[in-house]
């Protein structure tokens, strides 16, 4: 009776059939069915989800992405440049009070300097380079003769009826000098050719290379007066800092450094002179190594040199300068005296940015160099110098500037120390 139940119910389970159910519901679920007489097996497998990129990945290829976007920005860019002329320029306007110690003088003179920059490229190697400048009160002198006949009366007779043809006659040339203002000059005018991405070959009138100071243009100079040290160099008779036509070549080993060779010529051909500079410059720190040798015509050929070591670091509120420069004084050599020029100098730049749109920045400035054109191990005659400045910059990126500057200049020998130069001068500088 027992089996026959058991049959019975193993027939209405074999009619009806079975389902079995797997896993949860979901729009996107699998499914795989399978009949089998009369029983249904329905099995429902889990979702199979999309793989997900690691964050390696995803950053690899948004970088992947920005690059290529840099790229075609940059060939762009550079297309750009190619067809575009750019000017630069920097005007100065202002005051200064000069007092020479020495003299007992002082000098009030109106400041008014001018210089424009123009970069024409024609095609991506080759680059043209012209620019002008204008001082108040650079004047250059002129020597002209004038040519005076004259009769000695001495030697003639005052009777009418003599013959003029026993006078003597006498021909007088007088020398006169003229200063006449320049006008705009030509501060350098040279063509650059690039033969290949990490060598520059440039010839045409420009100054040579040489330290921080140099390298540092008018607007981030910040004193409007070079160093006592520089302005020697520059001065006449000594000429290492002048501009000259000149044929360099520069050479980068990587993006970091450069080296840099040239020859110079002067305009009167009595002096030629060779430049060497070894750069390195990775934004933050700036290193030059650098000489100058020049060779001068006099009654012989006379070689004199100068050498400059220099450092700059710049960071976000400040720059920090030293310069150290070494060298002979083609001066005195020319009288037959070996002299030994010897400098030092220090600069510190402090930006304070005020976050506003009209004041931009607060940049206090001082300076402080000492410096002998004779330097000897004892009884050697110095010239020291300190100057402190502050300039306000307004409008973006400091464009338009107002500079203040105060500096001394003393001589020192020994214990004995006196007052040479003081100077003050306000200015506005407007920077395009």
């Amino acid at each position: 009776m027992a089996s026959g139940k058991w049959l019975v119910a193993s027939g209405l389970i074999l009619l009806i059939g079975v389902q079995t159910t797997y896993a949860k519901k979901d729009k996107n679920v699998v499914k795989d069915t399978t009949a089998m007489d009369s029983i249904a097996v329905e099995v429902i497998a889990p979702p199979v989800e999309p793989k997900k990129e690691s964050k390696k990945e995803s950053k690899k290829e948004q970088k992947k992405v920005a690059k290529k976007d840099t790229t075609a920005t940059v060939k762009a860019a550079a297309e750009k440049e190619e067809t575009i002329i750019k000017v630069d320029g920097i005007l100065e306007i202002g005051f200064d009070n000069h007092y020479k110690a020495d003299k007992k003088v002082t000098e009030y003179n109106r400041i008014g300097k001018a210089e424009v920059d123009v970069s024409m490229r024609p095609t991506k190697k080759i680059r043209a380079i012209i620019g002008f400048e204008y001082n108040r009160g650079d004047s250059v002198t002129i020597e002209t003769e004038r040519q005076i006949i004259r009769e000695d009366v001495r030697n003639c007779s005052t009777d009418d009826t003599k013959d003029i043809r026993n006078c003597i006659w006498i021909d007088t040339t007088i020398k006169e000098k003229h200063k006449i203002e320049r006008a705009f000059t030509i501060d350098k005018l040279y063509a650059q050719y690039n033969p290949f991405s990490f060598s520059t070959i440039r010839f045409g009138y420009m100054k040579k290379s040489f330290g921080i100071e140099e390298k540092t243009g008018l607007d981030e100079r910040y004193f409007r007066k070079r160093s006592i040290i520089n302005d020697f160099l520059d001065s006449k008779g000594i000429d290492f800092l002048g501009h000259d036509l000149t044929l360099q070549y520069r050479h980068e080993l990587g993006k970091k450094l450069e080296l840099r060779g040239g020859f110079s010529w002067t305009e009167d051909s009595k002096r030629y002179l060779q430049n060497y500079s070894v750069e390195y410059d990775d934004k933050k720190n700036n290193v030059i190594l650098a000489a100058i040798i020049k060779h001068s015509r006099y009654n012989d050929m006379i070689t004199t040199y100068i050498s400059s070591l220099s450092y700059k670091r710049t960071d976000e509120l400040l720059a920090s300068e030293a310069e150290l420069t070494y060298g002979t004084n083609p001066d005195m050599k020319s009288s037959g005296i070996d002299a030994t020029i010897l400098g030092a100098r220090l600069k510190e730049n402090f930006f304070i940015n005020t976050g506003t749109n009209i004041l931009n920045q607060v940049i206090p400035a001082a300076e402080t160099a000492i410096f002998s054109r004779d330097f000897k191990m004892d009884n050697t005659e110095f010239e020291a110098q300190f100057r402190a400045g502050l300039t306000l910059g307004f409008a973006k990126k400091s464009a338009f500037q107002w500079r203040n500057n105060y500096g001394v200049v003393s001589k020192i020998k020994e214990d004995d120390r006196k007052l040479w130069r003081r100077r003050f001068d306000t200015e506005i500088v407007v920077i395009f």
